[in-house]
């Protein structure tokens, strides 16, 4: 039913009052208004006057609410994020709220957010970031950005708002990450500086089995097999926020899996075992037995990020070059396919879920190992034809 008795009252300087007359409730015979108070010159109340009334009448108008983004990304975080989300998601989504979102659009009004706040803010990002005062990177801006977006996109399911402000915010571009991986005889002078020290293991497992640093931070000696030369990967250690980290199964089918261990890492775990055993025993009673490989030498695990840290000092204290904890990782993966393994097979000991991703990732590789294979076949067809002299047919070519 149409709107009636509608105008524009002005309230202060630059203020004015719209004032929308719906028909009043059939029941009581109350009268029922809708007020909006708006800045600018009449001309431009009147013109959100009239657009309201225009979403009125096609029944999309978004009645004003004083909800505060704060009080919106809680509400929406416990009622559409906590009863179906891992609980790594949902400590993540918490974080994000509260260490990045909240601080910024907290106060505001939720019906206020415009685009350029938003784009304000992804810029400010790039520039530094709340928390630690340096720049974030493209990838980490759009994780923070696809969470507010997400809770702006239910804003509008829900009738909060008319449409998602987020939507045309442009994203800084991500740049693909190009692994620094260690050839042959860098791991060698790794393991040589490794020896002894509170790396050693992990540095075998994560150079011998390839799985990733929570993969690693979740590994448990009931996990190996060394009759069968096996290690069953089924959980990962995952860091939400600062100094807390949950332990979870895999995001993908692909990820739970069983790697085959070469002989030189059984043989060397084994030793390790022995150490463990030892270990416990000097503790007693204040040994933390979760059964961990990868812990403190009272069994308590390390913080995920602590060991990366210690990664890091190791390589710098040792001269050695500078790659990340991942990056063994990459070298594992760059090695293996250098020996001939096939790429089939490498997505399975990886855990990817699809071929196609173990193809993107090492593409680089793969390339370089065609070039290679290409100088490896014209240094041995040189000499036959140097020798048979033979016509460009022979090769499926034709002449010029």
């Amino acid at each position: 039913m149409a709107a009636r008795g509608n105008h524009v009252r002005q309230r202060g300087k630059g203020s004015w009052q719209i004032i929308i007359e719906r028909p009043a409730c059939p029941a009581t015979g109350k009268r029922n208004r809708i007020y909006k108070t708006v800045s600018g010159t009449k001309k431009e109340a009147e013109k959100i006057m009239r657009q309201m009334m225009n979403d009125i009448e096609n029944d999309v108008y978004i009645k004003n609410t004083d909800i505060t983004i704060e009080a919106y990304l809680f509400e929406w975080h416990e009622i559409y994020i906590v009863p179906f989300k891992s609980p790594t998601t949902t400590a993540t989504y918490l974080y994000n709220i509260e260490s990045y979102l909240v601080p910024r659009f907290g106060k505001m009004l939720l019906q206020n957010l415009s685009t350029k706040d938003i784009q304000k803010w992804i810029n400010d990002l790039g520039v530094s970031s709340p928390l630690r005062k340096r720049p974030l990177t493209p990838k980490t801006i759009r994780n923070l950005y696809m969470n507010l977006n997400a809770a702006l996109k239910r804003a509008v399911l829900d009738g909060l708002i008319k449409k998602n402000p987020g939507e045309t915010a442009v994203l800084p571009k991500c740049v693909k990450y190009k692994a620094d991986v260690y050839s042959a005889d860098e791991l060698q002078l790794l393991f040589e500086a490794a020896k002894g020290s509170e790396l050693e293991i992990g540095i075998m497992l994560l150079v011998c089995l390839g799985i990733r640093r929570g993969e690693l931070m979740a590994l448990r000696w009931s996990d190996f097999d060394f009759d069968k030369k096996l290690v069953n990967i089924d959980k990962s250690v995952v860091r939400v926020r600062q100094g807390e980290a949950v332990t979870k199964a895999p995001k993908s089918d692909a990820g739970t899996r069983t790697i085959d261990m070469p002989d030189v890492l059984v043989s060397f775990l084994q030793g390790e075992k022995l150490e463990y055993y030892k270990r416990r025993l000097k503790h007693g009673g204040d040994y933390h037995d979760d059964d961990l490989v990868i812990c403190q030498p009272n069994g308590k695990p390390y913080d995920v990020d602590y060991y990366t840290h210690k990664f890091k000092q190791f390589l710098k204290s040792n001269g050695l070059k500078t790659i990340r904890l991942h990056d063994l990782r990459h070298s594992h993966a760059t090695y293996m396919l250098k020996l001939g393994v096939s790429v089939k097979a490498m997505q399975q000991r990886m855990g990817h879920s699809t071929f196609s991703t173990t193809m993107d990732v090492y593409s680089h590789v793969l390339e370089d190992m065609g070039r290679e294979a290409a100088d490896t076949l014209n240094a041995g067809l040189q000499g036959i034809v140097a020798g048979s002299n033979p016509s460009p047919k022979a090769f499926g070519l034709s002449k010029v």
